[in-house]
């Protein structure tokens, strides 16, 4: 059977999430963009909360503001929609090397973007 429209735009958000090297991060907007698909950057969201257990570094997409996104099911111990500081998301990233803000960005994160285009 031929995989169905979302099974091809999951397929290609986890590939293009692949990419993402050690020490890199990257946004929604900017793998939607990758795809060309612009505006689908809350799809890409919705696919990577789909994505296998393993192999999809997931945890380096991070939101256009340089923070973690809110997970109900990603929280480790206490947290809150406005400060969530204790996700596994921010514990493999500050495993990388990533360190974080008192306000929860990602430091220099802007120079740490992933280029997709290469």
């Amino acid at each position: 059977m031929a995989p169905t429209r979302r099974e091809k735009f999951d397929r290609a958000v986890y590939q293009a999430v692949r990419e993402v090297q050690h020490g890199e991060v990257t946004t929604y907007g900017a793998i939607a963009k990758a795809l060309n698909a612009d505006s689908y950057s809350r799809h890409v969201g919705v696919s990577l909360s789909r994505c296998p257990k393993t192999g999809v570094p997931w945890w380096r997409v991070i939101n256009s503001s340089g923070r973690v996104s809110f997970r109900p099911k990603d929280t480790i111990g206490e947290g809150t929609r406005k400060h969530p500081y204790c996700s596994k998301q921010r514990k493999l990233l500050e495993k990388e090397g990533h360190e974080f803000s008192s306000a929860g960005t990602i430091v220099g994160w802007t120079a740490k973007l992933h280029n997709h285009s290469e």
